[in-house]
């Protein structure tokens, strides 16, 4: 993963809300890697849940990567595990995430905290950018439009100042001295979606750092240009023409398990055969065939269904592969996968156990009573607690019989990781299938629940519930509370749910100076683009160019990026342009910012890799991507 020059640290804070890159009062900083935004909960990795094989936890918004210079706080372990996907080993005891389980073995609450989960498939139920579109202009100039709630909306850049302003900007920023800018440069510019900036990404290929290369790979796919095809087959097979672009004796590992994900991006279904053949290839290091079958889950490809069936019945693949074979069944959403996800269920892989939980939540219809049932067998009496967790994520999903009973009854009854999963359950379960008795009964728990981060979920199953009645109750919670994190989820809830009253709430949280939390800042931001006032770009801009503290122009960038309005362009080219009087953070901040801006898609154009993924299933190429969408 990307290293950045950071400040040294021996601790850890932070709020829950995803989208943070700093850690404020000196005690923390971090960046962004490869030009995106880092995920996951605040704060610290939970205590417990982890031994020292277990594979990494997704990167967390308010925690960083591991970092040269850096001393993080200590995470307790338990003993006992073997490594992630292995067939071989000790079993595996409390708290362990991989591999084998043996019968009656539990896992402690660790990396199966909801945090992790709403970190990697919080867009679809944001729908930023849909709210956008709802109620907002393109335009290039000062045109003012209204939204239903009189506000004044968000003004989205037009596709002449893109072209104009923004790409010419990307494109320089590729020749900056730091490394991360560069790579930011290469991401945004393939959030653009101008076919034109081929060629500069395919010269970024040679970058001699290899993390703007595998970045120039990644948004070679983000084009979304068929022409950009050739070039990610030559990365991927590992070919002459391939090491020619890199300029390298071979294709680096990841540079080529980017390439197939840029595949899956492209959506070109000539790239099947390709993608299938590197899943046969016995590579050293698994990244690749990992990265091959998420791609064809990505790309959607019929054609891939039979063979992903089979890999999913081989127990002699590994595991890690096995498990996102099961979930990129689910993604495509094949009928005829379901008996063979359906039986992944009691696999001997805890892995791929996991990812069927997660596929049958895609594939199973409201009157499948045969899938329903196993989802509530695994919700209530399965010993993994992720599986009981995740079944409950699906059980909203795919709702039937009794699906209501068992997400209340988890809410109300089981151990406070599981009852968050409760919550959201219900909450997805209740916004999709018209069950207006879910709010009161989440409102109720808010109210009595003195658990912060239990508070936190049932903030944001509020939010998925779009529960206006619950506006009084967020808006006291952001202005009285002290914990950043709780805050910080009542601030995303009330964008959520549309509360225009909490407004002046909101904009008073964002320009209190006395806010130390990059999270709680970035949370009140993003809270104001899902409500479309623009309000806080003044402001944010103003920190932007005033500033002379790292972590707030980082903050301030990134906080613009997430709203989206075009006004903020100029500002943060600026940044990027400054290359002597700004941080090297800063520019690639600002740059990241700048690809956010642009990336007008439905949804985050790279939301398809962490949506529905086993995202404890990892690999170190997995865990990048995750830390950049």
């Amino acid at each position: 993963m990307l290293r950045h020059r950071l400040l040294t640290t021996s601790a850890f804070l932070g709020s829950s809300v995803a989208l943070s890159l700093f850690i404020s009062m000196g005690l923390a900083s971090r960046a962004e890697a490869h030009g995106g935004q880092y995920r996951g909960p605040g704060g610290q990795v939970p205590a417990t849940g982890r031994t020292p094989n277990d594979p990494d936890p997704p990167h967390p918004g308010g925690e960083p990567h591991p970092h040269p210079g850096i001393t993080p706080s200590p995470i307790p372990t338990t003993p006992g595990g073997h490594p992630a996907g292995g067939t071989t080993g000790a079993p595996h005891t409390a708290g362990t995430t991989g591999g084998h389980r043996p019968k009656g073995s539990r896992t402690g609450e660790g990396f199966e905290s909801w945090e992790f989960w709403w970190a990697y498939n919080r867009d679809r139920f944001l729908d930023l950018r849909g709210r956008r579109a709802r109620g907002t202009v393109t335009s290039g100039s000062a045109d003012v439009f209204f939204t239903r709630g009189g506000s004044p909306a968000v003004d989205r850049p037009s596709a002449k100042l893109v072209r104009d302003q923004l790409v010419p900007a990307l494109r320089a920023a590729l020749s900056d001295g730091f490394f991360d800018a560069r790579a930011s440069a290469a991401i945004a510019l393939g959030k653009v979606g101008d076919a034109r900036a081929l060629p500069d990404l395919i010269r970024a290929l040679a970058d001699d750092n290899k993390q703007v290369s595998e970045s120039a790979a990644l948004g070679i796919g983000l084009l979304g240009s068929l022409e950009a095809t050739p070039v990610l087959l030559h990365l991927l097979d590992d070919d002459v023409d391939g090491r020619k672009l890199v300029l390298r004796a071979e294709v680096p590992y990841r540079t080529r398990a980017f390439a197939a994900i840029g595949l899956g991006l492209l959506r070109d279904e000539s790239a099947v055969p390709a993608l299938l053949a590197a899943i046969d290839r016995h590579d050293p290091v698994k990244d690749v065939r990992v990265c091959a079958t998420i791609a064809l889950g990505i790309l959607r490809s019929p054609s891939a269904v039979n063979r992903l069936i089979a890999i999913v019945g081989d127990s002699t693949i590994d595991d890690i592969i096995r498990s996102h074979a099961v979930t990129s069944l689910g993604k495509i959403g094949s009928a005829e996968a379901l008996p063979a996800v359906r039986a992944a269920v009691a696999d001997s892989s805890v892995h791929v156990s996991r990812s069927a939980v997660i596929a049958l939540g895609l594939l199973a219809g409201t009157d499948d009573e045969r899938t329903q049932a196993s989802l509530r067998d695994v919700a209530e009496k399965a010993t993994d607690v992720q599986m009981r967790a995740w079944a409950c994520i699906a059980l909203g999903e795919t709702g039937g019989k009794d699906a209501r009973r068992v997400l209340l009854s988890t809410l109300a009854k089981e151990q406070s990781g599981l009852r968050a999963y409760g919550a959201l359950g219900a909450a997805i379960y209740g916004i999709k299938f018209h069950d207006a008795s879910i709010a009161p009964v989440i409102r109720e728990s808010l109210a009595n629940e003195r658990d912060q981060g239990l508070r936190g979920a049932f903030c944001v199953a509020l939010g998925i519930l779009e529960d206006r009645a619950a506006e009084k109750d967020l808006t006291g919670i952001l202005q009285d509370e002290k914990d950043p994190a709780l805050r910080g989820f009542a601030a995303l809830s009330l964008g959520m749910i549309g509360a225009r009253g909490a407004q002046p709430a909101i904009e008073a949280t964002l320009a209190d100076s006395r806010v130390a939390s990059p999270d709680l800042q970035r949370s009140a931001a993003m809270a104001l683009g899902l409500l479309g006032d623009p309000a806080a770009v003044p402001l944010l801009t103003k920190l932007l160019r005033e500033s002379q503290s790292e972590f707030v122009i980082c903050s301030s960038a990134l906080a613009l990026g997430t709203i989206g309005d075009w006004h903020a362009i100029d500002p943060l080219i600026a940044v990027v342009k400054d290359v002597h009087g700004t941080p090297d953070l800063s520019r690639a901040n600002a740059l990241s910012a700048l690809g956010t801006i642009a990336d007008d898609a439905p949804l985050p154009k790279l939301h398809v890799v962490a949506d529905h993924t086993n995202y404890r299933a990892q690999v170190e190429s997995l865990g990048e991507l995750l830390s950049i969408l």
